[in-house]
């Protein structure tokens, strides 16, 4: 489907990227932000915040022009450590008129699934069937 967009790789997410989101979130748990406290808690390093993962989910959404987000719902299923690349994917699983519902993935760069996300999504540009 033109517009739909299929996968984007975000690169590998810093320190930087992280702290901010920390501080912005008031989210300051260490596993977050600290190498010993991640491996305390049993990671081989410090966590990405879930609610960081979806942002980036929610925001590969938008990159459908026009598109208006009625529902997004999102599980975790691994924890993407720091400093990992992401890559954000999507799939159509149906559409009423010019309601998209999508299922998204968030992997890591060795293709282990992170989040999985399903979202309705209005988009006037697409509509399901042509009429004519």
């Amino acid at each position: 489907m033109p517009g739909l967009p299929v996968s984007l790789a975000t690169g590998s997410i810093g320190s930087d990227a992280v702290a901010a989101f920390a501080a912005a979130s008031l989210d300051l748990n260490p596993v977050h932000l600290s190498e010993a406290a991640a491996r305390r808690a049993g990671f081989s390093g410090p966590v990405l915040h879930g609610m960081f993962l979806a942002a980036r989910l929610e925001t590969f959404l938008e990159r459908i022009p026009g598109a208006r987000i009625l529902a997004f719902s999102v599980r975790f299923v691994a924890p993407a450590l720091l400093g990992c690349s992401i890559t954000l994917s999507a799939r159509l699983l149906g559409q009423d008129g010019h309601v998209l519902h999508l299922r998204l993935l968030a992997t890591s760069e060795e293709g282990k699934i992170l989040a999985v996300a399903e979202a309705r999504v209005l988009c006037a540009s697409h509509p399901a069937q042509q009429e004519g």
